[in-house]
């Protein structure tokens, strides 16, 4: 498991949600055999990215996506909403709004 430097201003190591710790780690090996960038595991409480998909070096965007998408399942789960975890276009949007919404905030 590695955490590329580019990435750790923007994605990180873990956070809080409720009284648990979240860990956010990337692993390419458990992705290589599948069609997904990340999965989310409430009941490890773990993220897991990858920042290659079919030996392709991802985009720093694409990563932040995945990040985010995670991130909004494991929020909705962690909250009981599994129907809404489940729906995936809802978290799509969701995450992306997030997103949005931390990189622009101005103080």
């Amino acid at each position: 498991m590695f955490m590329p430097e580019s990435m750790n201003k923007k994605i990180p190591k873990s956070f809080k949600l409720f009284a648990s710790t979240v860990e956010v780690v990337f692993d390419n090996t458990q992705m290589s055999n599948e069609s997904t960038l990340g999965t989310a595991d409430c009941y490890k409480r773990k993220i897991t990215l990858c920042d290659t998909y079919k030996g392709e070096k991802l985009k720093k965007d694409v990563i932040l996506e995945s990040f985010y998408h995670e991130k909004v399942h494991m929020i909705l789960d962690s909250m009981g909403e599994h129907n809404l975890s489940a729906n995936e276009k809802f978290v799509e949007i969701f995450a992306m709004l997030i997103r949005q919404s931390i990189e622009t905030e101005e103080y």
